[in-house]
């Protein structure tokens, strides 16, 4: 009895710490996708701005007669 008590004692542990090893995996790649859709909406930001900036250049550039 004694001997299954601590066979199940060591499988328990193996099983909790695969666990932890599994959650403090997912955490990190979390915190990747929270990275890169970051990055993303800056990224989508600063093409917005760009486009806006080249439409004022052509209103201008439209208005020049030369």
């Amino acid at each position: 009895m004694n001997l299954t008590f601590t066979r199940l004692s060591a499988w328990l542990s193996i099983r909790l710490a695969e666990a932890r090893s599994r959650a403090s995996e997912e955490a990190d790649r979390g915190e990747i996708v929270e990275k890169v859709i970051i990055v993303a909406a800056a990224a989508a930001i600063a093409i917005a701005a760009m486009a806006a900036i080249a439409l004022a250049v052509d209103i201008k550039i439209g208005g020049i007669e030369l």
